[in-house]
């Protein structure tokens, strides 16, 4: 069943990535249909096997969020139903991979093989989103027109910033085994050039900021946790530099990120958001909005009007406040402390507290691409570290 789960989930993951361009609702309804067929078969088979499952402190707000929705829609006091029927779907997936995450990698050296997966996944997906980027005048997979065509789109990510996300997740796994791996250091090293350098490619500040904040981080955590480099170390670490400053310079120049940057007002937009969404937490702090309401609710507290439609608050903390009042806030706070933790103790994982601090700037997972590879990873933390049967405690 393990083994079943791994394939499942990998191919589960590729195919959801793989669609993130497709606006159509099958899109993302299929990965959740699947994710909960899978916790479904995990739930008949431990129940004829008398197999005992694992858990985690994590499902505790995990199962918070579809409770709050549950009683949203029960005592009806969401303002649109249907957004936050979507939303209980939504969530219930997230659940699911986080669930059958814990049951699937619970042995460490299976977990260890299953990371390295990821990171030549999202090795893949990186080299190919800035190859595209590059080549196709904006056409996903060089073929399919989207509505930013003929503007550079990144893979299957129309959104710069949720591809940036994606990157957060990845790139402390692949630091982190060019740190610590004896026998594939240098092709860790050269994911993880090509992971930074496709973030700087895609001129996401925040993911570019972010980013950064990783490549220092996870060598000091791998540092504590192994007693310090050796000289072999050090050099692959100046070789890596090395690397990130070639792929900058030449594939993946920076002119775009640059301008950004010099842009006069980087926060614009978002902080009339940020200013109506706390009008709309004050109207209403208990039970929120409903699920996926933001934007039913944000035209009547809205203090401009640019003529577009304001599909999200660009801040995931506020939007958690208004949707579903201080409840959801105090649920996803608990979640994102608990990952934290977590991420500053295995260091592979500390894309997790990363994503969650680039929550409070846009919204890095709010489709299912991005929220499948990030329960994943936070399923394998919480599977990190547990208290083995002779009472000592995982090394990774």
């Amino acid at each position: 069943m393990k083994i079943f789960s791994a394939i499942y989930v990998a191919l589960l993951l590729a195919l959801t990535v793989a669609v993130m361009f497709e606006p159509a609702k099958w899109a993302t309804t299929i990965p959740e249909v699947l994710s909960l067929a899978l916790l479904a078969a995990w739930s008949v088979w431990a129940l004829l096997k008398k197999q005992e499952l694992r858990l985690s402190a994590a499902l505790i707000p995990l199962a918070g969020v579809i409770l709050l929705a549950c009683l949203q829609l029960g005592f009806n006091t969401t303002v649109y139903q249907w957004p936050t029927r979507l939303s209980l779907f939504y969530w219930s997936g997230n659940f699911a991979i986080f669930f059958c995450g814990l049951q699937f990698l619970a042995d460490p050296s299976f977990r260890d093989r299953y990371l390295r997966f990821l990171t030549y996944f999202g090795f893949g997906v990186a080299l190919l989103s800035t190859i595209q980027a590059l080549t196709s005048q904006g056409k996903v997979y060089w073929f399919f027109t989207t509505k930013y065509t003929p503007e550079p789109v990144f893979g299957p990510f129309l959104y710069r910033n949720q591809y940036a996300a994606f990157m957060e997740l990845l790139l402390p796994v692949a630091i982190y085994f060019a740190i610590t791996s004896r026998k594939r250091r240098f092709v860790f090293l050269a994911i993880a050039a090509v992971m930074y350098g496709s973030v700087i490619f895609c001129a996401s500040r925040a993911g570019f900021l972010l980013c950064t904040v990783e490549l220092a981080a996870v060598p000091l955590i791998a540092f504590r946790r192994h007693g310090g480099f050796s000289r072999a170390q050090l050099i692959n670490g100046g070789l890596a530099l090395i690397a990130l400053l070639l792929w900058l310079a030449i594939p993946a120049g920076p002119d775009v990120l640059i301008r950004k940057f010099g842009s006069a007002d980087p926060y614009t937009i978002r902080r009339e958001f940020n200013a109506s969404s706390l009008r709309m937490i004050q109207a209403r702090p208990v039970l929120g909005f409903g699920l996926g309401n933001w934007p039913t609710a944000y035209p009547g507290f809205a203090t401009f009007d640019d003529g577009l439609f304001a599909n999200q608050a660009h801040n995931d903390w506020a939007q958690w406040a208004v949707e579903g009042g201080i409840p959801l806030f105090i649920l996803m706070l608990g979640l994102g402390l608990w990952g934290a933790r977590a991420g500053f103790r295995t260091g592979w994982g500390f894309g997790i507290p990363i994503v969650f601090v680039h929550c409070f700037s846009d919204y890095p997972i709010q489709r299912p691409g991005v929220a499948v590879l990030f329960f994943l990873i936070l399923a394998a933390q919480a599977n990190a570290g547990r208290l083995t049967r002779s009472g000592s405690r995982e090394s990774r």
